[in-house]
């Protein structure tokens, strides 16, 4: 992945200096993945020492957003055996929402399944999160299915798929 910078990322001359960088993760962004995924997921975070064995496993696939040096979001993207790459996570800093990072961190995870010749994209939702919801099915992700436990009692998930063209 070249160094992108997102069309249409809007920049807050007040709080940066310059436009938002799109990359692949290196190991030391795990510390501000870790926090990020504190701040928008608690208690349903990936702790530290999952995202390193993570990483370990499918950090070459993993995204991120930053400006200034400072991370604001990330995609963990993960390619399996058989094709598709799950989206493990998607998150934007609280204090960086509205900027337009996810909609691009989102567009470029879809871009490099593509270029990793992956059929389609998955990724899981809270069906009463309506602002990830929204944001997916915008992007062309469609409903495939649904768990009442997928991570366990009381943690429904819908599962979206996005078709790749070229599969």
């Amino acid at each position: 992945m070249t160094r992108v910078i997102a069309q249409g990322s809007r920049v807050d001359s007040a709080t940066t200096a310059t436009a938002p960088v799109y990359r692949f993760a290196c190991l030391a962004d795990l510390a501000d993945v870790a926090a990020i995924e504190a701040e928008r997921f608690g208690d349903q975070a990936y702790p530290y020492f999952v995202l390193r064995q993570l990483f370990d496993l499918h950090g070459a696939n993993w995204l991120i957003v930053e400006v200034d040096g400072v991370v604001l979001g990330h995609v963990l993207v993960a390619l399996t055996p058989d094709r598709r790459g799950w989206l493990l996570s998607l998150a934007v800093s609280t204090r960086s929402c509205g900027r337009g990072y996810g909609s691009t961190l989102l567009a470029e995870a879809i871009s490099l399944c593509r270029q990793r010749a992956m059929r389609s994209v998955l990724i899981t939702v809270r069906p009463t999160n309506r602002t990830a919801y929204d944001l997916y099915r915008r992007i062309g992700f469609a409903w495939t299915g649904y768990e009442e436990r997928y991570f366990g009692a009381g943690e429904p998930r819908d599962v979206l798929e996005y078709k790749l063209a070229s599969a």
